[in-house]
């Protein structure tokens, strides 16, 4: 079940807060006051050194090292990942255990125009301000943050949950800068498709029936597909580029080569999807006579809000003057691995808005907007959101079972997940 965020009124109209996240919210909003310098050189620092998938050495070092400086006990190289950390830290003994993630990869050719900088800081930082609340409220908690590369293809956190990085996590947290705000992110199934047609090459005027023509091969695929969309469901995409497509107008193409990605509402229809993707491609090959390489990389499954923490997620940026908005389903969305954690724990991935409205990521306008002093005020109001539904879940034991309640009961959800047992 996807939520629709609800207000929970007091009897003077405002939303209500629990007990726990009122004796916790001032030290929350101290902390980042305190960090804020700093926090905003380390996103400008990630910013303006972009590293793509994998690549990613110096963000990690950078938001590990901040980390560490607050405390945290920091491993790197996990998963099999150099660029991927884990950093962990208690307050008292036992307790719940909550779970922040940072992004930090760039795009390709574009730098960070989808804002990963205010991810991996905003991540870390509620990370740091919730733990800093804990100990001064003397609560019993244990606070996680999780560096995971490659979330703008590769698929970072997908091995960071088959290590069960997040069974033992009553929540995990995660937001995203864009155009407008929402305690609930929609986003689509996605699998990322590497292809090549090779056929042989000939003279294209003097021999052209001695070449088997691999551009050919292409463009009949490009049709297959162009056709096949009519047939497929609501909010389904297939889109990609090619990269190869000859070396010379008086040569047969003898390589053609690109990459596409499959999308869906349901992960297992894009399952159906892959299926006849597949079929496709193949297909061109047979009637073109050219070899075909179609190598099926990543997959990111659908988004699923926790209902229970979009409910606090959404009280949490109102209270901040984010002026969050309910959520349309499955308007204007993309796809991320944060797919695959919230089938693996309770998780929420809200949206913040650093610029105004109609200034989409991936652009080179969003780029600029997510260096600015806007944004970086807006990164710590919604730091300061995860951190204090985080403090809602460790804290506030009604919260908390609310919240592994529903998620227990959706037969979607990993098995392995047990939660903190807090």
């Amino acid at each position: 079940m996807r939520p629709t965020p609800s207000r929970r009124d007091r009897p003077n109209g405002r939303l209500a807060l629990s007990v726990a996240i009122d004796s916790v919210a001032a030290c929350i909003q101290a902390v980042l006051a305190e960090q804020r310098t700093e926090l905003r050189h380390v996103s400008l620092d990630i910013h303006s050194h972009p590293e793509t998938a994998f690549e990613e050495t110096r963000a990690c070092a950078t938001l590990g090292g901040l980390l560490k400086s607050q405390g945290f006990d920091v491993r790197r190289d996990v998963s099999g990942m150099p660029t991927a950390f884990i950093a962990d830290a208690q307050s008292g003994d036992g307790g719940p255990r909550v779970a922040f993630v940072c992004e930090y990869d760039a795009l390709r050719g574009l730098g960070h125009a989808c804002g990963h900088n205010l991810i991996g800081t905003a991540s870390a930082a509620a990370g740091i301000a919730l733990l800093q609340a804990l100990r001064d409220g003397g609560i019993a908690g244990h606070v996680r943050v999780v560096g995971s590369p490659a979330e703008e293809g590769g698929g970072g956190k997908i091995p960071l949950v088959n290590d069960g990085v997040f069974d033992d996590c009553d929540a995990a947290l995660i937001l995203h800068p864009t155009d407008r705000t929402m305690a609930v992110m929609w986003a689509l199934a996605c699998t990322h498709w590497r292809w090549a047609f090779t056929g042989r090459a000939a003279h294209a005027a003097g021999d052209p029936d001695q070449g088997l023509n691999a551009l050919d091969a292409f463009v009949h695929a490009y049709n297959g597909i162009s056709l096949w969309r009519q047939q497929l469901q609501d909010g389904a995409r297939v889109h990609g580029f090619i990269a190869e497509g000859g070396t010379a107008p008086n040569i047969i193409p003898e390589r053609t080569s690109g990459e596409f990605l499959t999308r869906a509402r349901e992960a297992a229809y894009l399952d159906v999807m892959n299926v006849r993707f597949r079929a496709i491609f193949e297909a061109a090959a047979s009637a073109t006579g050219c070899s075909l390489e179609l190598e099926r990389e990543e997959t990111y499954k659908d988004l699923r809000s926790n209902r229970v923490l979009a409910e606090r997620g959404h009280l949490h940026l109102e209270s901040l003057g984010l002026r969050p908005r309910v959520a349309t389903p499955w308007e204007r969305v993309g796809s991320t691995d944060v797919g695959d954690l919230s089938y693996a724990c309770p998780a929420i991935h809200p949206e913040v808005a650093i610029t105004e409205e109609g200034v989409s990521c991936h652009t080179h306008e969003f780029r600029e907007a997510a260096a600015t002093e806007q944004a970086h005020d807006v990164m710590l109001r919604g730091a300061a959101a995860l951190a204090l539904t985080g403090a809602d879940v460790i804290a506030d034991g009604q919260i908390r079972e609310a919240v592994r309640a529903s998620f227990a009961a959706e037969p979607w959800r990993r098995r392995e997940w047990r939660g903190s047992g807090s």
